[in-house]
């Protein structure tokens, strides 16, 4: 199937290419992000989309050699859209984690991406009284630099940047000291899992599937994921449970209509996850109505709060798509990063504690860098035709959410 969709794709390749130029221009997608990805042999889809992506770290060394070219690109389409002068000076603000060695990588490669395409680059830490030095995973150093804001101008020391680049999500709070900056914020701060929501991306990813399906005439089923929502929960005090099991319930059956009529001979699954929030916290894998409501008090429990211990009052009823993806045959994922609406690089995530159809973000991940060469691997097809199948197919749904991400910005 995954083929037949490349190929598909793959002959109508400037006509896509023209969808999704038109689009990346009106409701441009965010400065960057990452895609992860599930591909159940019969079924195509992203399952989350970061707008703050932290795992630099892992995409592997060809990619970021590339990376700063397309970053310049990047830049040179956000000074359009946003009438600036040339941006020299880039200011990382990130998260609170000193303590966590790897997203201290993250923030290394980073901003070694930046630095490499010729932007004077330094790191900002939101809640810092003075210059530190920390240590990566892997021993490199970076300085992180306190910041203070004067008059709208936002500044680490004496470093003024010309354009400001989040990799927080702001899960525990609104920032609204960042509200007065007069200088860009990219993603902006007001997008960050204190005010997002994870309904509102699948909506628009949808939406913008079933026309780009038209477009090219092909069922967009194969890369649409069914999403509702279910408002005022609390698993600890049972309320709002109901509805969501009515939901799943449900979709078990809308599923269960789809898998016959497109031939799948499997049991359909559902995914519960927390409207916001990141980190693979706050979801759970159910089969059935009865199985929600049997819940134990532990997973109640895991089911409360989010990163940063946000509570949890609302879900999303989302079907799963079983992976087929794996590494050392544990299942695995595919994570696509993107500068605006262009691929930029990806790993794998593994779990060798999870199975295909569980969340797969969670203790006991792995990541094996997947370049985008890789991607590239030629698949031939019934007519010899050579088509980089996964390039194509994981490019496009990539892209998509990357889209999806847009209209969430351009609602705000």
């Amino acid at each position: 199937m995954i083929q037949e969709i490349a190929k598909k794709l793959h002959h109508n390749q400037v006509k896509v290419n023209e969808w999704f130029n038109q689009k990346s221009t009106t409701t441009p997608p965010s400065f960057y992000c990452s895609v992860d990805i599930r591909d159940s042999g019969f079924k195509f889809a992203p399952v989350d989309c970061n707008l703050y992506p932290a795992g630099f770290n892992n995409v592997c060394a060809t990619d970021l050699n590339a990376a700063p070219n397309l970053l310049k690109i990047q830049m040179k389409a956000v000074e359009k859209e946003l009438k600036l002068e040339k941006v020299n000076k880039v200011l990382i603000i990130s998260e609170e984690h000193t303590s966590n060695k790897f997203y201290l990588e993250n923030l290394y490669f980073l901003k070694q991406i930046f630095l490499d395409a010729g932007f004077d680059t330094k790191v900002g830490w939101y809640e810092l009284n003075e210059n530190i030095e920390l240590s990566t995973a892997s021993g490199k150093t970076i300085e992180a630099l306190p910041i203070n804001i004067r008059g709208g101008v936002l500044a680490a020391g004496n470093f003024v940047p010309d354009l400001i680049l989040l990799n927080n999500d702001f899960s525990s709070g609104y920032p609204k000291k960042l509200d007065p900056v007069t200088q860009p914020i990219l993603p902006t701060h007001q997008l960050g899992w204190h005010s997002r929501q994870k309904i509102d991306h699948f909506t628009h990813y949808n939406q913008l599937v079933n026309e780009f399906s038209q477009m090219i005439d092909i069922d967009p089923w194969y890369f649409n994921i069914k999403t509702e929502i279910v408002r005022s929960v609390n698993f600890t005090e049972n309320k709002g449970v109901d509805e969501v099991a009515t939901k799943v319930s449900a979709m078990i059956e809308q599923l269960k209509e789809d898998y016959k009529k497109h031939g799948i001979d499997q049991e359909p699954f559902i995914f519960i996850k927390s409207n916001t929030g990141t980190y693979g916290m706050g979801i759970m894998v159910v089969r059935s109505a009865e199985e929600l409501m049997q819940m134990n008090r532990r997973a109640k429990n895991k089911m409360s709060k989010g990163k940063n211990r946000a509570v949890i009052d609302s879900v999303i009823i989302q079907e799963g798509i079983p992976t087929v993806t794996k590494v050392e045959d544990y299942a695995a994922e595919p994570v696509i990063y993107l500068f605006g609406s262009e691929l930029m690089g990806g790993f794998l995530r593994s779990n060798v504690q999870k199975n295909s159809e569980e969340n797969l973000n969670a203790k006991g991940m792995t990541f094996k860098r997947l370049c985008m060469s890789d991607l590239r691997n030629l698949n031939e097809s019934d007519d010899q035709e050579q088509i980089p199948t996964l390039e194509i197919v994981y490019g496009t749904i990539a892209r998509l959410s990357a889209l999806a991400n847009g209209l969430e910005l351009h609602q705000k």
